[in-house]
C-alpha cells in the first residue's frame, strides 16, 4: 500500500427524491420499531440491508412483521452477500448488477407493506 495514497471504493446512497420519500411504507416501519437511525441519514440499500435484518432478528418485532419480512429480508441479505464478494474482488461489473438487484429488492418490500 502507498505511504501517502490509498484507493478507495464504496458505495455511496443517491436517491433523486430523499430515502424517506422515496420508500415511505420502509421508513414508516424503521420509524415505528424504534431504527430511526436507520433513515436519521441518507444510507445506501446496500448499507438499509443491514438494518433490515436487525429488525427482522429483533425480539420486539412482532410475529406478523416478521412473517411479511423473511422472504424480502432472505433474498437482501443473500445479494448484500454476493455483492460483497464482487467489492471485495472490484468486480464492479457485477456489483453493479447486484445493486440492481438489492433496489428491486427494496422496491418490492416497499410495495409489500
Amino acid at each position: 500500500m502507498s505511504k501517502y495514497m490509498q484507493i478507495e471504493i464504496r458505495i455511496s446512497p443517491f436517491f433523486e427524491k430523499p430515502f424517506q420519500k422515496q420508500f415511505p411504507n420502509i421508513s414508516d416501519l424503521f420509524r415505528r420499531m424504534s431504527y430511526r437511525e436507520a433513515i436519521q441519514e441518507e444510507r445506501s440499500l446496500y448499507a438499509l440491508t443491514d438494518y433490515l435484518v436487525s429488525l427482522y432478528r429483533d425480539p420486539k418485532t412482532p410475529a406478523e412483521m416478521k412473517n411479511r419480512l423473511l422472504p424480502h429480508v432472505e433474498k437482501l441479505r443473500a445479494l448484500k452477500a454476493q455483492a460483497r464478494e464482487k467489492l471485495l474482488v472490484r468486480d464492479l461489473n457485477g456489483l453493479d448488477q447486484l445493486l440492481y438487484q438489492i433496489e428491486d429488492g427494496f422496491e418490492e418490500l416497499e410495495a409489500s407493506l
